[in-house]
């Protein structure tokens, strides 16, 4: 790899670390046995190694819960895409699963959305592994879900209605994230046409329910623990999670929120997938009766738009950050969106002017900042543990994500 391009991605890893889990995944499935998934791990050249934990071992009996739950992800959201009958599926995060592979060999377009560097890797993986008139089918973005923007772009000269797939996604986005995601959401429906699948809003009680019917209560910490060490993750609940033990309140609230945003969705139930599962057949008669009576009303979310409503107003700026050393203080101005496309670009102004020399202190104009995503939050907490940072000019969109992740308590800030 070159060195410009290892600076790139050393840039993305810093913003967007939560990509990582995504290896998981793959290397989970290779372990399975889905030969693409093998053929990609290869490539990328991944190993047991590579992807065990560093600092604690996974019991047994939570791995294999972990092993479940990821494949009845995959081969659930596979086959509620297929029985859509829609023609082109969005793969929303696309990670680096074979997905692709078999949208192509399916004779539908996949159009697979993800951070740039997931992107980065994939755009060069699959191609390699199709020939020439399936590649045709399968295309690659770098997109932030919550830049509707980046979204749209990605699916210019789309014919046809849409099959939006998500899973593992919802969990890493704050309230803040939440919101703007569903406008999109809605917003892209409303365009092509179509539904929206996802399997996150019961992810946590589904893991939970496998883990305790194979005989498992204490690891849930476990798995916190891994999301934490590969993705910089320390909350996973937000406006569209169930939380384990508030069920049937949690799933009225989501239903809710859905609403609020001009959704509706229908809860369409999984164990019989969860029995499909190679892992589900490494358990004993015992355990796996048990398993498919814990997650009997465990359901995916199949999404559509409740009919067209008004436009959102988009941010008016394009993203552009300005530095000047006055002293040792390093100004910024930040104007636009910064998200997980813009976050980079800003963490290298402040390398190169860190790397100089002379910063006591940084500050931030945000008088022009339309949006911060939590990879610009983690930006800015890059910068306050070496230097401390003041947040001026902050507008009222900026201050309420400020106080609805807590970050009105780490930095200083000036409204």
């Amino acid at each position: 790899m070159a060195e410009t391009e290892k600076k790139d991605q050393a840039l993305l890893e810093k913003t967007n670390p939560v990509f990582n889990t995504a290896k998981t995944t793959l290397f989970q499935m290779a372990r399975s046995g889905n030969p693409y998934a093998a053929a990609i791990m290869e490539k990328m050249g991944l190993t047991e190694d590579t992807q065990k934990s560093k600092s604690f071992s996974m019991p047994p009996e939570e791995e294999m819960t972990f092993r479940i739950v990821l494949e009845t992800r995959y081969q659930t959201m596979g086959k509620l895409a297929r029985e859509s009958g829609f023609p082109v599926i969005v793969d929303l995060p696309c990670g680096y699963t074979p997905r692709a592979i078999e949208t192509a060999e399916d004779g539908r377009e996949y159009i697979g959305m993800d951070l740039p560097a997931v992107i980065s890797d994939m755009s060069g993986i699959i191609p390699s592994l199709l020939d020439g008139q399936k590649q045709e089918r399968v295309r690659f973005c770098a997109v932030d879900a919550t830049n509707f923007q980046s979204m749209e772009e990605a699916l210019r000269d789309v014919k046809g209605n849409l099959c939006i797939s998500t899973e593992g996604l919802l969990m890493y986005f704050s309230d803040a994230e939440i919101h703007p995601f569903l406008d999109n959401i809605k917003k892209l429906l409303d365009t092509h046409g179509g539904c929206w699948i996802t399997a996150d809003p019961e992810i946590k009680p589904e893991h939970d329910r496998i883990r305790k019917a194979i005989g498992s209560d204490d690891a849930e910490q476990e798995t916190r623990l891994l999301l934490q060490e590969k993705a910089d993750v320390n909350d996973l609940q937000n406006a569209m999670m169930v939380r384990i033990g508030h069920e049937a309140e949690d799933i009225r609230r989501v239903q809710a929120v859905l609403s609020d945003h001009g959704l509706k969705a229908e809860r369409i139930r999984i164990a019989g997938g969860i029995a499909e599962t190679k892992a589900f057949s490494q358990l004993s008669p015992d355990q796996g009766k048990a398993v498919l009576k814990a997650t009997e009303d465990v359901a995916f979310w199949k999404v559509v738009s409740a009919g067209a409503t008004g436009d959102r107003k988009e941010a008016e700026h394009s993203f552009a950050v300005y530095d000047e050393l006055a002293g040792d203080v390093l100004e910024l101005r930040v104007t636009g969106r910064v998200d997980s496309l813009t976050a980079p670009q800003l963490l290298e102004v402040y390398e190169k002017r860190e790397a100089a020399g002379g910063i006591r202190k940084v500050q931030v104009d945000c008088h022009t900042l339309d949006y911060i995503s939590s990879a610009g939050l983690r930006v800015l907490l890059i910068m306050q543990k070496q230097h401390g940072v003041k947040l001026v000019a902050v507008n009222s969109v900026v201050k309420e994500i400020l106080e609805t992740t807590g970050f009105d308590s780490i930095l200083e800030m000036e409204e």
